[in-house]
């Protein structure tokens, strides 16, 4: 799936707190919920969000502030990274068209813009009135044209016919980009109304991870299917049997996956490129799936602190959580020291003597002394005050041991 625009989250009064997140939109569900946990938004607090990039339709930008919600932004990413190629140059020609009314367009307009790219009709070959005109002229546009004598068609004056024809029917060009070919774009139809019936409502996830099966990937292309299927993790047996059948597989040696969402998204990419098996996957997602909120997180700053890039070893990890402190409270040294001085002194004496330390070196030294590491989602420490990073890999019944 493209991503569409690159987005920048933290809370509403604390825009520059270490507690912050970017953000690939069009985000799954978990993706959308892992950023709020790397925020540790309270009931009560808001977001603050702003669009840092746009990896499609930059045109947007003239477009798009933040008065509109994150969860509208999101829907408007998910359908424009659906469109096709004609698709996207209807979407941008109907950009066009809503934006010469110099008026403010709210994302539900967009959403319905995006949601109507069968409202127009698309001549890809013209990109300026000249060749709008001969279009129009040689495909029966204008029937006064018809059954001319080519010696007197091709005397005619195809630009300004072009040129009346899109004054008339109201229609623009758009140049060709990255984004689509460009042509000529008149909207012929009234804009579907799709936006209020969406319900934007935030649900949990009937699934721990979410897959996209595909006949396996083999060199004789006869051998393959072009059908895939969406598997969600946990499985019962007759689950996973319906998910080979959906995409013509005998067994699982001839089928192939990527991860479309995970409960902890660290783990995406490795689900998508693992040599393990289905069977592994789904006690895996069983695993994540019974994980508590606050031990989910806790397991997530552990990955983002021993930077594990091994499925097993990511596997082994969610079974060691006893082994450590997880505050997700802090979000910066300085915090950390803020925290150790409330410990240490009462109120009156910490509130005297903070203005007067360096916060952020006594903070690294704090979390130096004790072996801790400061991740996107708080601070990890080992119970027994070991360095985090110290992750060494023996053999050891199989597995991996954590010294």
């Amino acid at each position: 799936m493209r991503k569409v625009f690159e987005v920048y989250l933290a809370k509403a009064d604390q825009p520059d707190s270490a507690a912050c997140a970017e953000l690939s939109l069009p985000a799954a569900p978990y993706q959308l919920q892992d950023a709020f946990d790397k925020l540790r938004l309270a009931d009560g607090e808001s977001l603050y969000w702003e669009i840092t990039g746009y990896q499609q339709f930059e045109e947007l930008s003239s477009v798009l502030n933040d008065t509109c919600g994150l969860y509208d932004l999101n829907a408007l990413a998910q359908k424009v990274s659906e469109l096709d190629e004609q698709q996207r140059a209807a979407f941008a020609g109907l950009l066009a068209i809503e934006q010469r009314k110099n008026q403010p367009i709210p994302i539900s307009r967009l959403i319905d813009i995006a949601h109507s790219t069968d409202c127009c009709h698309i001549v890809g070959s013209a990109l300026n009135d000249s060749q709008l005109g001969l279009f129009c002229a040689e495909n029966g546009f204008l029937p006064e044209l018809d059954n001319l004598p080519d010696t007197v068609f091709s005397l005619l004056d195809f630009e300004r016919i072009g040129r009346e024809y899109r004054l008339r029917e109201g229609g623009v060009f758009i140049e060709r980009s990255t984004d689509h070919p460009g042509g000529y774009v008149e909207q012929s139809n009234a804009l579907a109304e799709v936006y209020k019936t969406l319900d934007l409502t935030p649900e949990i996830p009937d699934y721990a991870i979410l897959l996209e099966l595909s006949k396996g990937f083999f060199n004789d292309p006869g051998y393959d299917s072009d059908k895939t299927a969406q598997l969600k993790l946990p499985a019962s047996p007759e689950e996973l049997s319906s998910a080979l059948d959906a995409v013509e597989a005998r067994d699982w040696r001839e089928a192939g996956w990527s991860c479309l969402d995970c409960r902890v998204p660290a783990l995406t990419e490795m689900i998508s490129d693992a040599g393990e098996g289905i069977d592994f996957l789904n006690c895996l997602s069983q695993r994540l799936a019974d994980m508590e909120p606050k031990a989910l997180t806790a397991y997530k700053a552990l990955l983002d602190a021993v930077k594990c890039h091994d499925l097993q070893n990511a596997a082994l990890l969610a079974d060691t959580l006893d082994r450590y402190i997880f505050s997700p409270q802090y979000s910066s040294p300085a915090e950390v020291a803020k925290g150790e001085l409330s410990a240490i002194l009462c109120e009156v004496e910490s509130e005297i003597i903070m203005p007067h330390v360096n916060l952020y070196q006594y903070g690294q030294a704090l979390i130096q002394k004790y072996g801790g590491t400061l991740t996107s989602y708080g601070l990890i420490e080992r119970v027994d005050g070991q360095p985090v990073l110290n992750m060494e890999k023996r053999p050891q019944q199989g597995g991996m041991e954590l010294k």
